[in-house]
């Protein structure tokens, strides 16, 4: 029986560390794009790790620990001691008993925020993070404890000059946010985080292809369930240039070098006929592939204008039905490569040529041969009119392929 409301049942069994209900509850095991959080459920206070450090050495720390550090775009990682929740008064009155005030000054240390690699949700007095266990920082934690006679010591006496510490920061605004981040925060990365016989995402499917104003993805098994939320991260993150985020879901089989994929979100992506199709109790099992058992919006010949994508490589302009044609934005580094190759190696045929004039009939172009063109990023490139070599080092290319 399909579920006719399905957000509010998403809110009503929302844990509390996870926002998304267990797939177990749900009738086909995948999240519908009503599923996905309003901005306010990503903004929230959380807890970090920190370091308690000398504050004279928070310079060297920071350039010690590098990525380990807290960096969010208008955030602050350093933060007064008197700033933090968790280093409580009991905890000074344990360590310097009467004498807590005669020893002790916060304003020689600092807090030093470093990045979550912990659940989202966490008891604050009880909070350990991954992120402890690196190398670097279980090197400063080992260091030589304060000396109980020293008094420039700004520690309690038989602590590290350095401790393990939290503190509690509101998250970054939802408009802030990475699609990494966003996704962080939607899927279980570990099995703690991750609801009873749910999958765990080992890796976090934040990157994407870009071609025009499409994103392409290749989404791994266990992050089929989420992948209207993917979608709609992403579309979410760059509605300056995406209108439409596709899923690969077969491989490339054809002499065309083409592949089958289904829209996760944008433009051609029926929201209402999603959110009954993945509400209707069909009983599939989790992993299958037939068709009965998953959820998919294919592109077909009714998105073929939505297909087509204009886009720019090496100063030239390429229009083309992604679709239908093969075209990989990550070759682009590779395009370049062999056109300034093949540009050189003309250069210094045409001088040998003026030089040497064997004959007057001798033929100074340098031929090139592209037998699997596809829509030209080596073609074009090398005989293009505004290319800054087409008037000095004369290129011909018999360009040639099925699609």
């Amino acid at each position: 029986k399909c579920q006719e409301n399905y957000y509010s049942y998403v809110l009503i069994n929302m844990s509390s560390n996870n926002p998304l209900p267990p797939l177990s509850t749900l009738p086909r095991s995948i999240y519908p794009p009503s599923a996905y959080p309003p901005p306010s459920h990503f903004e929230t206070t959380l807890t970090y790790p920190a370091l308690l450090i000398p504050a004279r050495r928070t310079g060297e720390i920071q350039k010690q620990l590098q990525e380990l550090v807290f960096q969010e775009p208008k955030r602050k990682r350093v933060y007064a001691l008197e700033e933090g929740v968790d280093y409580s008064k009991e905890d000074l009155e344990t360590s310097y008993g009467e004498n807590k005030t005669s020893r002790y000054n916060p304003s020689l240390e600092r807090k030093l925020v470093l990045t979550r690699l912990g659940p989202c949700d966490d008891n604050n007095s009880q909070y350990i993070d991954r992120v402890f266990q690196d190398s670097r920082i279980q090197s400063l934690l080992h260091s030589a404890k304060s000396n109980s006679e020293e008094t420039t010591s700004t520690s309690p006496p038989g602590k590290n000059l350095i401790r393990t510490s939290s503190i509690r920061l509101p998250s970054s605004p939802y408009n802030l946010l990475t699609v990494d981040q966003v996704l962080r925060y939607l899927l279980p990365t570990t099995k703690e985080e991750s609801n009873i016989r749910d999958p765990v995402i080992e890796e976090i499917p934040s990157s994407f292809e870009v071609a025009g104003h499409i994103a392409h993805v290749n989404l791994r098994e266990e992050a089929l369930p989420y992948k209207y939320l993917i979608g709609k991260a992403i579309l979410e993150k760059n509605q300056s240039k995406i209108r439409v985020v596709v899923n690969k879901i077969g491989n490339i089989e054809n002499e065309f070098r083409t592949f089958p994929m289904e829209i996760l979100a944008g433009e051609g992506l029926d929201l209402d006929e999603v959110d009954r199709l993945c509400a209707c109790d069909a009983n599939p099992k989790y992993g299958q592939n037939s068709e009965e058992s998953t959820v998919q919006f294919k592109i077909g010949p009714e998105h073929e204008s939505l297909m087509q994508v204009e886009l720019k490589e090496h100063g030239c302009r390429f229009q083309l039905d992604f679709a239908k044609v093969y075209w990989n934005s990550r070759l682009q580094g590779e395009h370049g490569r062999l056109v300034k190759q093949i540009v050189e190696d003309a250069a210094r045929k045409c001088s040998n040529d003026h030089q040497n004039q064997t004959s007057p009939t001798s033929i100074r172009e340098c031929i090139v041969a592209d037998a699997m063109a596809g829509v030209g990023p080596f073609a074009v490139p090398l005989t293009s009119a505004l290319a800054p070599h087409y008037h000095e080092t004369p290129i011909v290319c018999h360009a040639n392929d099925l699609n």
